[in-house]
């Protein structure tokens, strides 16, 4: 939602364009609050698949030593 208001730092603005104001933070809060949370959950999957390839990793290595 674009929201084209310009607002004169020096006048009063009217409860109306303060509420689109807030209204419009509000939403940018919550889509960024969002955002936030799938980065989270996307870095915790990867996180988790890098371990067990580094553990199967270790498996590996340690099986192709001993038969040497």
């Amino acid at each position: 939602m674009a929201l084209k208001i310009q607002y004169d730092l020096f006048e009063n603005q009217s409860d109306s364009e303060l509420k689109a104001f807030q209204d419009a933070l509000a939403e940018v809060k919550l889509s960024s609050d969002k955002v936030r949370k799938g980065l989270f959950a996307r870095h915790n999957e990867l996180a988790k698949m890098y371990v067990e390839l580094h553990n199967r990793m270790e498996i590996i290595e340690r099986n192709l030593c001993k038969k040497e």
